[in-house]
């Protein structure tokens, strides 16, 4: 690696952000690139306490990350130097944040799936040591309204190019649905040659490559300068992040004894990542379907014992808590080979 290009990688590890993932999320299965099997995905789930999976602990974990998922970092450092000077500025910046999400709503609960980009968010920085470069959340005008385009855009520079990640993010009733929804939404944005340059223009004129100075910052909008850098070499991966109702494995529960504490979730995952090859060819499937190339793609699944209780719980750590007597999604059987269609209250978003 060239010493520019070095500096260059360093300079974008630097805009990662701290986040201890591992303390709430559990990765059964990590994904590798291996060209015999497509696409590389990872299986993860919430950590356990005992025998109970710690879905409160880590919606009040996600919306802690929100500080840094939401806020460009121009604006992460106004406020950080604000409550340093007056630590009751706090409230206000909570406020702030809060204002940007979409309000809970107890008619179509799908519509407030924000949530769902906040663990793509944070799953791409810590699976793939990639940074957000694009605190899209920002570029809203009303609180609302959903972020128009990708769910997220991170990036990283190594073997002498820049990968650019573009996420998509879903919550889904069963994970095979979700996976269905995460490769038609790539293809919707494959198509769209003027929104897939929009997305471009993002970084360099919004995005936080700002926080980058001299060299380093102008090494990088030359990346994301695809008309007037059109020589400079781009990797563009596809990330999707499912996050769905997994009904069958936390109903296969052990008895509670005098095993060691951590049995529960050993168990657990051993039992996901027998599902890997399943959830694999369901991706797979459904990519080519789709028309994409399973070797641009990775996908991550999620799996949680409820989908819209970790949605209710993101809202109620958030301060917007939603009436607790909302209806609960009907079970998806995530069988691959049968074609699911979303008619309960919990439709794939």
């Amino acid at each position: 690696m060239k010493p520019d290009e070095e500096n260059l990688a360093k300079a974008l590890e630097a805009l990662l952000n701290p986040s201890n993932v591992d303390d709430f999320v559990r990765c059964a299965a990590t994904h590798e690139f291996d060209l015999d099997a497509l696409p590389p995905i990872s299986l993860l789930h919430p950590r356990f306490n005992e025998d109970v999976p710690k879905v409160t602990d880590l919606a009040e974990f996600l919306w802690r990350q929100c500080f840094f998922y939401a806020l460009p970092r121009r604006k992460q450092k106004k406020f950080k130097d604000a409550m340093d000077a007056d630590i009751t500025m706090v409230m206000d910046v909570n406020r702030r944040i809060q204002s940007a999400f979409m309000e809970y709503s107890t008619k179509n609960p799908a519509r407030s799936s924000e949530i769902g980009e906040v663990i793509a968010y944070v799953l791409v920085q810590h699976l793939l040591k990639a940074p957000q470069v694009a605190a899209k959340m920002a570029l809203k005008t009303s609180g609302n309204m959903p972020v128009h385009g990708l769910d997220g855009i991170h990036a990283t520079f190594e073997a002498g190019a820049m990968t650019i990640y573009f996420l998509e993010a879903k919550l889904s009733y069963a994970a095979n649905a979700g996976a269905k929804a995460y490769a038609a939404s790539a293809k919707e944005f494959l198509a769209d040659r003027k929104q897939y340059l929009r997305e471009f223009e993002i970084v360099s004129d919004l995005g936080n490559l700002d926080a980058l100075t001299g060299a380093d910052r102008e090494a990088a909008l030359d990346y994301f300068d695809v008309i007037g850098q059109p020589g400079l070499q781009r990797r563009e991966r596809y990330v999707g992040v499912i996050c769905y109702t997994e009904r069958k494995i936390y109903a296969d529960r052990i008895p509670v004894g005098s095993a060691p504490i951590t049995a529960h979730e050993e168990y657990f995952s051993g039992r996901l990542r027998s599902k890997m090859e399943r959830f694999r060819k369901s991706a797979r499937k459904h990519i080519a379907a789709a028309g994409g190339d399973p070797a641009k793609c990775l996908v991550f699944f999620l799996a949680v014992p409820d989908v819209n209780q970790l949605r209710r719980d993101f809202y109620s750590a958030m301060g917007m808590a939603p009436p607790p007597d909302l209806p609960v999604d009907e079970d998806g059987d995530d069988d691959d080979d049968e074609e699911e269609v979303a008619t309960s209250t919990e439709e794939t978003a």
